[in-house]
């Protein structure tokens, strides 16, 4: 009979420069923040998750005015913007970051 008890174990990324601390293999995102502009709840909620499970901070913003803000308190390691917001494109956000 199979063993269903096992826990799913997280991918253990390979490090070219030599051994990772064990910590850093199960959360390949470990200190750096991502800031999400999105403004639908599921998909917000599925990045939460992503970000919780790989050690990442994260920041949330429902619109381009609300980013904007928090743009200019902090920077972030990482932005994923939704092209589909409420006040805008996300377009015109991405090109001032780039």
């Amino acid at each position: 009979m199979p063993n269903h008890q096992n826990p799913i174990k997280s991918p253990v990324i390979p490090d070219p420069a030599g051994p990772m601390p064990e910590a850093a293999r199960r959360l390949p995102l470990s200190g750096l923040t991502v800031l999400t502009v999105e403004d639908s709840r599921f998909a917000s909620e599925a990045l939460r998750l992503l970000c919780q499970r790989s050690g990442a901070r994260l920041r949330r913003a429902e619109t381009i005015a609300t980013a904007r803000q928090h743009l200019r308190v902090y920077r972030p390691d990482i932005v994923i913007v939704d092209l589909g917001l409420p006040d805008g494109s996300g377009i015109g956000l991405i090109r001032d970051l780039a």
